[in-house]
């Protein structure tokens, strides 16, 4: 029987991790020519001047609980950044395979692609449909040398997800010839269902998250990559040891407590109320031509002219985003849905008031 990992780069499998120095959090350590005392500075429980374990052991277990997996299914990384990038190292040999991805979306994949030398294989999304998956596109494309379709979902910057059914067609029309990676970056925010159950279903799916909007940490950068334990343990030797710095192991366990979660919900709810709240909005505003449905905590926006927009919002102390490089997206704004404040500002900016600074 065929394994996942066929699809991986073979001097990658033949390749002997690297051992890291035994990790035992009771014992001295003489065996990592480390500093014996800490920074004046450090406040940190663990301590700053010993490396942080090979990988951060207890905070992949409450992320397994977190998400319902088991622990040898999820491989914790800086970001769900990183994650993309150890993929493609891992499953993409430089000048030989490529990656899908399904424009406009997430420039890191074609960013990662490039560094590793894999080729872009572009499936764009159907703009009259509301950038829609188009699943016959997508099976196209890797018919390509792809080793590694990118499914964005809720994508970024159009801010709408995938059906399932059209992920699984995808997934079924792949098997045994692409990894089928599913970037849930912004799934917190959307009603729907998640693609956990896929990882149950096929074993060439991975599912990425990331607890950088849903609980405020970007700044820890902290994702997960969920994946059959094959694939992780994979991975895990591709990924160098002491990634994870300690004042970030504990900056996310303590956010994954239930007091700090029930607080993340609550916020996530608010930004879901504002975030139909702004939209309904922006649609009446005479610069404003279409606002694109979002299950994400931003609004792809399009209007008669972005930079104008942009320059409106910035006189109002306000940054959104532009994407002049891409002809999909021309006139469009990516609004963040911010504090309800944050909101009223930018809507009276945009719509000609002159804006009062805040305390």
């Amino acid at each position: 029987m065929s394994s996942v990992l066929d699809l991986a780069r073979p001097e990658l499998r033949r390749l002997r991790p690297y051992a890291a120095g035994a990790w035992e959090p009771d014992c001295i350590r003489l065996n990592a020519n480390e500093s014996p005392w800490r920074l004046p500075a450090d406040k940190s429980e663990r301590g700053l001047n010993i490396y942080p374990p090979p990988r951060p052991f207890a905070l992949r277990a409450a992320l397994a609980r977190h998400y319902g997996v088991g622990e040898d299914e999820l491989l914790v990384t800086r970001g769900s950044s990183e994650a993309i990038d150890v993929l493609i190292r891992g499953f993409c040999r430089s000048g030989v395979d490529g990656v899908v991805i399904c424009p406009p979306t997430f420039d890191m994949y074609r960013l990662y692609a490039g560094i590793q030398g894999a080729e872009v294989l572009a499936a764009p999304l159907g703009e009259s449909d509301d950038f829609e998956l188009d699943v016959d596109r997508v099976v196209a494309a890797a018919g390509h040398g792809a080793k590694i379709v990118f499914l964005c979902s809720p994508n970024n910057p159009t801010g709408g997800s995938f059906p399932k059914p059209s992920i699984e067609a995808v997934c079924d029309a792949l098997a045994g010839r692409a990894l089928i990676v599913i970037d849930e970056a912004y799934h917190e925010f959307a009603d729907a269902g998640h693609s956990l159950s896929l990882l149950r279903k096929y074993e060439h799916v991975v599912v990425l998250r990331t607890l950088s909007k849903c609980v405020a940490l970007a700044g820890a950068r902290c994702g997960a990559l969920l994946a059959p334990p094959e694939v992780v343990e994979f991975l895990g030797g591709v990924l160098p040891p002491y990634t994870f710095p300690t004042p970030s192991i504990e900056l996310v366990l303590a956010a994954l407590a239930k007091d700090s979660l029930h607080v993340s919900s609550e916020r996530i709810a608010l930004i879901k109320r504002e975030r139909e709240r702004l939209a309904a909005a922006l649609i009446d505003l005479p610069g404003v031509v279409k606002v694109y449905p979002s299950d994400a905590n931003f609004l792809l926006v399009r209007t008669r002219q972005a930079q104008a927009f942009a320059e409106t919002a910035r006189q109002a102390n306000i940054l959104v985003r532009l994407f002049p490089s891409d002809p999909a997206l021309a006139n469009c704004v990516r609004i963040t849905v911010g504090r309800p404040r944050d909101n009223d500002r930018l809507l009276r900016a945009v719509a000609g008031v002159e804006s009062i600074d805040e305390p």
